[in-house]
């Protein structure tokens, strides 16, 4: 194997600065030269940290994967030889030509993880292509991302495909050069199973967000999922794939699958991207990170959460937060006004809140979901209309930000960005909250109404997070809001914040603490456990909404519980808190006390769901791990029988030699190294305990 056109390749000093658009350059440095290692040799291209390996067969630019190492077990796995490289365009001339390399160290934005940025560019034909390689020092996965720009052959790229059920004789039906794609991971033998997990976003909709399905690749299938992973009852070594796009339906130009599977291979599909979004500047296109771990179920899972943490780095002052928001009591925006609001802040402060978000209403101009029936706005907005309400906040924000800064809480506001031709008006929405920013300091932001209508859309919007990021260095959250619409899903735009999972309302009566918990722990085994904002309510609040013979109405458990239901995410106290009776503010300041304790060693570690699924009738909860320890354990007893119970654990747990409860009510009685359990007590249901863990 040699390099075709060796007089058109060549290699880019590695000190060279790359910028992948005008609005997004990235903050080059160079210190991994021993943390990461890259480079390309005869026809091999290399790349590697502490953790993982890859090497790839050049193939002029189209590289194709020859063997991936996992080192922390010393396990290869080595891939068939292919003459395909990963990204197939149909249509495109398939000679490659204009082959250039450059190879960085870079940051996304001052403050985060410094990564290398392997950077390949090609031409097929008149079509220009960058691949975007990135490796962590620190992950256990490698990224990849296509970038294009010119001018197609085709008219399009993608097209619906289904699978095809006759001519079974036909031996080509495996392994084609097939479809669209942006990736393709060859299988070495047979008797792999494959597990896919696909989620649902507008959580107004929907209450079952994680669905998995597991099969035995055979011929082709097409499977739906934004995490894919692969283990072999024979081999210690297996592969996890994360689609880093919105979920299915809010993806471009979705063609109703995003992997096809069969005995010869996992190929990922849907670039995000047609031929008509090209132009002179490039276009990101989706893609996808490729990870390494063992076979067990928790190793798998605590890898591809440890890759997901590299991409948003968790700082403390920026991302710690236990946020309350006064939706969640239904009022809208009725009480929204200055007064309330420095209530509310002093109400805050004494429960030990952090931040204090002010929802839809605090602008001058009225949105459609205002409990005013002047609120008209939604999907176009002025300049003026996100001036704080004359009405409402007649002194504007000085004396709400003066009172919060003097009780250490952030204000955080809610934003809408104008839809208005895909966005266009995304650089002057990025100007208003800088605006905010530098005259208040104002540095969380409650995105909302997002929707990607089309590709322009989702290109305006990252060029709004991003201007804001770089503008700031860094330091600002965005709060995806996922409720409802075609938004960024759980795997996409990671790099700018947290994610609002769900608005539930007692005055509904569609809240119920026990499903919020089990959407977080199914989500958990997939999304970092810090990135999702998760709600409790003040459950003394509507009673009659629901029947009363129901076990699991949120007015039969201690408001501690249902707060703590929220513990290993990012805390949201969805209510006025105002509105709390004095016993309960007491409890729920001493629960907090504890929290902050362990706080941001939660949000540090790398959390994992444990026991049972939560149903409202189960032992369950969740494990933080620090470089593959346990370190916390969080244990929720929902409405079982009985006041000795177990929780059955992975084995690295039972090894600690020093358990301290931090908070909650269930105690530790003892640890059955033979069975991988601990044995717990409680004398109540809907009761919890939150350990910390010390080993030797």
């Amino acid at each position: 194997m040699s390099i075709r056109n060796p007089h058109m390749f060549k290699i880019i000093s590695t000190s060279l600065f790359l910028s992948l658009s005008p609005l997004s350059a990235l903050f080059c440095q160079d210190t991994l030269s021993k943390e990461v290692n890259a480079y390309l040799k005869n026809d091999t291209l290399y790349i590697a940290n502490r953790h993982v390996a890859f090497t790839y067969y050049w193939n002029q630019g189209n590289i194709v994967p020859v063997e991936a190492e996992d080192k922390t077990s010393g396990k290869t796995l080595i891939f068939p030889p292919q003459d395909i490289g990963g990204l197939v365009l149909p249509g495109e001339n398939q000679r490659i030509t204009h082959t250039e390399l450059t190879i960085n160290d870079q940051q996304t934005f001052p403050g985060e993880h410094v990564h290398k940025a392997i950077t390949i560019y090609f031409n097929l034909g008149e079509l220009q292509v960058k691949h975007l390689i990135k490796l962590y020092p620190e992950a256990p996965a490698i990224s990849h991302t296509y970038f294009l720009k010119g001018s197609a052959a085709a008219n399009q790229w993608t097209s619906v495909q289904t699978n095809r059920l006759n001519m079974i004789e036909r031996k080509d039906v495996e392994g084609e050069r097939g479809p669209e794609r942006i990736g393709f991971i060859p299988l070495a033998q047979n008797h792999w199973k494959v597990k896919v997990a696909a989620f649902k976003e507008a959580t107004d909709h929907h209450d079952n967000l994680v669905s998995e399905s597991i099969l035995l690749p055979y011929r082709k299938e097409q499977l739906r999922g934004n995490v894919l992973i692969a283990s072999h009852p024979q081999q210690s070594i297996g592969f996890f794939i994360i689609k880093e796009s919105p979920i299915d339906h809010s993806q471009q130009y979705y063609n109703g699958y995003d992997f096809q599977v069969d005995k010869k291979g996992i190929s990922i599909h849907g670039i995000g991207i047609s031929p008509k979004d090209l132009s002179d500047e490039w276009v990101r296109g989706y893609g996808y990170a490729l990870g390494l771990a063992g076979t067990g179920k928790s190793s798998m899972h605590r890898a591809l959460l440890t890759y997901q943490k590299q991409l948003r780095r968790y700082i403390p002052e920026r991302d710690g937060m236990i946020l309350a928001n006064t939706w969640g009591d239904r009022s809208k925006d009725s009480r929204m006004n200055e007064s309330f609001i420095l209530d509310e802040i002093t109400q805050a402060a004494k429960l030990g809140i952090t931040h204090l978000q002010l929802d839809d209403g605090w602008q001058q101009g009225l949105s459609r979901n205002s409990a005013s029936k002047a609120g008209k706005k939604w999907d176009d907005w002025s300049t003026e209309d996100w001036q704080p309400h004359t009405g409402r906040f007649p002194n504007g924000f000085k004396k709400i930000i003066d009172t919060a800064r003097k009780k250490e809480i952030s204000i955080g506001l809610w934003f809408n960005p104008s839809k208005a031709n895909s966005y266009e008006l995304w650089e002057r929405d990025a100007d208003i909250l800088l605006d905010y920013y530098r005259r208040y300091g104002i540095r969380v932001f409650k995105i909302d109404g997002m929707d990607l209508a089309d590709k322009q859309s989702e290109i305006n919007l990252r060029k709004l997070f991003t201007k804001v990021m770089q503008a700031t260095e860094g330091k600002v959250t965005f709060n995806m809001d996922v409720t409802a619409g075609r938004r960024v899903g759980y795997h996409y735009f990671n790099e700018f914040g947290n994610i609002f999972l769900e608005n539930r309302y007692t005055d509904w009566g569609n809240y119920y603490p026990h499903r919020t918990l089990r959407n977080l722990w199914k989500l958990s085994a997939y999304v970092p456990a810090e990135r999702l904002q998760i709600e409790f309510l003040n459950n003394a609040r509507n009673a009659k909404k629901y029947a009363q013979d129901d076990v699991l109405v949120p007015q039969r458990m201690p408001l501690i519980y249902t707060s703590a239901v929220t513990l290993c995410a990012q805390p949201l106290a969805w209510m006025e808190l105002s509105g709390l009776s004095e016993t309960n503010t007491d409890k729920l300041k001493s629960q907090l006390t504890a929290y902050k304790s362990v706080k941001d060693l939660f949000h540090q570690c790398v959390v994992v769901p444990t026991g049972t699924e939560p149903s409202g009738f189960s032992i369950t909860g969740f494990v933080g791990f620090q470089s593959n320890r346990p370190v916390l354990l969080l244990v929720y007893k929902e409405q079982t029988e009985g006041v000795d119970f177990k929780l059955d654990i992975e084995s690295p747990l039972v090894k600690s030699t020093s358990i301290t409860r931090v908070a909650g009510s269930i105690k530790m009685s003892g640890v059955n190294r033979e069975q991988k359990s601990i044995q717990l007590h409680s004398n109540n249901s809907f009761s919890y305990g939150l350990f910390l863990l010390s080993h030797e």
